[in-house]
């Protein structure tokens, strides 16, 4: 996890997705996606972005719900997706995998998993199963994937960010894998029905054909790196010769550069 970003004049935009399923955004693209659940039970949210942007969050609630907070999944541990967790999850119950509650341990209880699981788990909230998968040592070992079933959306955290705006990063530190994260996205498009809409962990709403492109886009790169660096290229040498051509637009504007990309995918295939 980085430094915090400036949220100065950060504000929430909310993003209708399908039926009764929300997606906030934060301008400047500050924090992580939060997908939002409302309906007769209430409200569940997956994600909670930075703690100050809290009250932002709850306007953006109020103006489609004024429903209680009931649920709180987190995606994953990093900061711009749970650091919210203590300002919005007063009467909530959070959700999180086991490595998740571990790797925030050093927050107030409140701000921890309550539920943790290591494989799958179900919730049925709002008139639909929301299946919760998680996928080891991709982005990070805490990865999750939520599935809101009858409005066929899903929200993938980290594991994909949408668009041409920017490469992923692999937490190496936090057990993320290169090739895990590869790995993971490739099941996904097995496992997700053709015409589910995907809510990343940041940029825009996306789709199949975009989960498909980050594969391609993936298995290229990985496959790059690897054959320059066995052909004994250095890091650096990689980096000024560049990516194949085709991701030339890749990681222009985004938080992850194609230099940053290179190197991460270098360091963790050491």
């Amino acid at each position: 996890m980085g430094q915090k970003p400036d949220l100065t004049g950060v504000t929430i935009v909310t993003r209708p997705v399908a039926e009764n399923i929300y997606m906030l955004e934060a301008t400047k693209d500050v924090a992580g996606n939060i997908a939002v659940s409302v309906g007769p039970d209430g409200i569940l949210l997956v994600d909670t972005q930075f703690g100050e942007l809290a009250d932002s969050v709850r306007q953006s609630l109020s103006d489609v719900d004024r429903g209680e907070i009931k649920y709180i999944i987190n995606s994953h541990y990093h900061d711009d997706h749970s650091d919210g967790n203590l300002a919005l999850g007063e009467s909530a119950t959070i959700i999180g995998t086991a490595n998740t509650r571990r790797r925030l341990a050093a927050k107030p209880k409140s701000a921890q998993p309550i539920i943790s699981f290591e494989n799958t788990l179900s919730l049925y909230f709002n008139g639909e199963e929301i299946r919760l998968l998680h996928l080891p040592n991709g982005h990070t070992d805490t990865d999750v994937v939520v599935l809101f079933t009858k409005a066929n959306v899903v929200h993938l955290g980290d594991l994909y960010n949408a668009g041409v705006s920017s490469f992923p990063s692999v937490d190496l530190e936090a057990g993320g894998t290169i090739d895990g994260l590869l790995t993971n996205i490739g099941a996904l498009i097995k496992l997700l029905p053709s015409d589910v809409k995907i809510i990343p962990g940041h940029y825009e709403l996306s789709d199949m054909e975009g989960l498909k492109a980050c594969h391609r886009m993936l298995g290229d790169t990985i496959g790059f790196v690897k054959e320059k660096k066995a052909a004994g290229m250095s890091l650096d040498q990689i980096q000024k010769e560049g990516l194949p051509p085709q991701y030339a637009q890749w990681g222009v504007t985004g938080y992850t550069s194609a230099s940053k990309w290179i190197e991460n995918i270098f360091k963790g295939i050491e």
